[in-house]
């Protein structure tokens, strides 16, 4: 049998080929976006990207999540092979985003999903909770974007088609799917579903449903288990009491962060005041999830 060739332009490269340094970075770009041009502002320079084109690069990780460590951390190896226990359907990317946060990139919905609303896992002896990744994360900021279940109470059996209560739903947040009772229609008495929505706008208590021509009624949507969250400290579940707590954590962790170098260090804002790292305090998560059955579309 002939060797395998060597790799070259217009030939197949063989399962084992390596490629040099320079073959890594002369790929083509499949980027979504042009090359930016460079600006200034204040004086020094900048480059802005549209919103549509922010949009686009971050299309990659919409079913990416932010794992954060509050109490030590178990290594990334230790980490990869938790997951890989928990038979997920699709792969998942882990990679460090600093000493207290993970990125963990989901590549199927339902993973995703699963992962999100479980709250925490617990890593051995190290729990870990879970955020979803938007544009705007910042690691001394914990997102304000959070799943939650929502009861129909006495809603009307023909309307637990998942379209249907996905349209209801829409005014509250992003339905992400129905309990199983629901998607099976062994509990008629109420309909259940998990949403997600931002704990920095005010959800919307009822929703009108009407037929055209014919009945029309006001339906409750009863919120279960609503978490907190303070803007003043970005962090969710907190009592007014955690929350100062927590406000010197951040503090800290920006401190290190910029005595390191590794992190562009942002001030901590209380009730207007720009807050001094002093001590540093231990956090304490806790959170619990439901099981699901069926995804959104």
């Amino acid at each position: 049998m002939a060797a395998p060739s060597l790799t070259g332009v217009g030939q197949p490269a063989t399962p084992n080929a390596k490629k040099s340094f320079s073959q890594l970075f002369s790929q083509p770009s499949h980027s979504p976006i042009n090359l930016q041009s460079v600006t200034s502002h204040k004086g020094e320079a900048a480059v802005i990207f549209s919103k549509e084109e922010a949009d686009k690069l971050a299309v990659p990780f919409r079913w990416a999540l932010v794992g954060k460590f509050s109490h030590g951390r178990p290594s990334l190896e230790s980490v990869r092979k938790f997951f890989s226990t928990l038979n997920l359907k699709d792969t998942i990317s882990i990679g460090l985003l600093d000493y207290r946060h993970i990125l963990l990139k989901c590549s199927a919905e339902a993973d995703f999903n699963r992962i999100w609303t479980r709250g925490v896992w617990h890593l051995g002896k190290f729990p870990m909770r879970v955020f979803r990744w938007t544009r705007d994360f910042h690691v001394h900021r914990e997102s304000s974007r959070v799943p939650v279940w929502v009861a129909f109470p006495a809603l009307p059996i023909h309307y637990f088609d998942k379209h249907s209560l996905f349209s209801i739903l829409s005014p509250v947040g992003v339905p992400l799917f129905l309990d199983s009772a629901t998607a099976s229609g062994t509990r008629p008495s109420m309909a259940r579903a998990c949403v997600e929505v931002d704990l920095l706008n005010s959800l919307c208590p009822r929703v009108w449903v009407a037929v055209e021509g014919e009945t029309s009624f006001w339906q409750n949507i009863v919120v279960e288990n609503l978490p907190s969250y303070y803007s003043s400290c970005w962090r969710l579940g907190n009592s007014s009491t955690d929350c100062k707590k927590d406000c010197m954590v951040s503090m800290r962790e920006q401190h290190l962060a910029s005595k390191k170098g590794d992190e562009d260090p942002r001030p901590v804002y209380k009730h207007g005041v720009v807050l001094v790292p002093s001590v540093k305090v231990d956090v304490q998560g806790s959170g619990e999830g439901n099981e699901h059955q069926e995804r959104g579309p």
